[in-house]
């Protein structure tokens, strides 16, 4: 009865646009933070390694139609095989997983953002407010809640039980003998809070 009641309180939290639509953002911001780090360490070397092959391309040409040096050419294109050499071997040492996981990165990132954009059709009160005309980004949101697994939370960057989306709508939950409480203050911070109580 406890978790119908609680479950019933969530549903109202997430149906309503105005708590949804920023808990999409801080996922799609969490979602950029990675693609960024797995960015940074892998697309630097591939741009590296386009380079080298671009200029080892000119190479050929200036010695074919300008009539470099012999010995210049195979000197440069020494020192380009080296470069070349030294990039792939760097690059054959990222796990492929990473490269994997920039995949599917990229993908949930596309997968959020279309959640997103969603939400804009809601309708937008004079104060600001939105209220519902979309429902589907909040079908998505309690299907994956609903799921109760936490390994969804960490592939999916979004709560995936009802714990995890209490704590991160800092959802305050106090049960009393005839009544249950359920209080949210929503502002997505660092450190998030809940309390329960009970009272027989």
């Amino acid at each position: 009865w406890l978790e119908d009641q609680i479950w019933q309180r969530i549903e109202q939290i997430i149906n309503d646009p105005n708590k949804l639509e920023p808990l999409l953002k801080e996922t799609i911001d969490s979602l950029r933070d990675r693609e960024e780090e797995l960015r940074a360490r892998i697309l630097p070397i591939d741009g590296r390694l386009a380079e080298i092959a671009e200029q080892k391309a000119r190479l050929a040409n200036d010695f074919v139609m300008l009539n470099m040096d012999a010995s210049k050419y195979q000197e440069l294109q020494h020192d380009l095989n080296q470069e070349e050499v030294r990039l792939q071997s760097i690059r054959s040492e990222i796990d492929p997983a990473q490269l994997e996981e920039l995949e599917s990165t990229r993908g949930l990132l596309r997968f959020w953002e279309s959640q997103l954009q969603s939400m804009a059709w809601n309708t937008e009160n004079e104060d600001g407010s939105r209220v519902m005309v979309m429902e589907k980004p909040h079908k998505t949101a309690l299907r994956i809640i609903s799921f109760e697994d936490k390994d969804i939370s960490a592939v999916m960057h979004f709560p995936a039980t009802r714990r995890e989306v209490l704590d991160k709508l800092q959802v305050r939950v106090i049960i009393f003998h005839d009544r249950i409480d359920v209080k949210a203050i929503f502002s997505i911070e660092p450190i998030y809070r809940q309390k329960c109580t009970s009272t027989y």
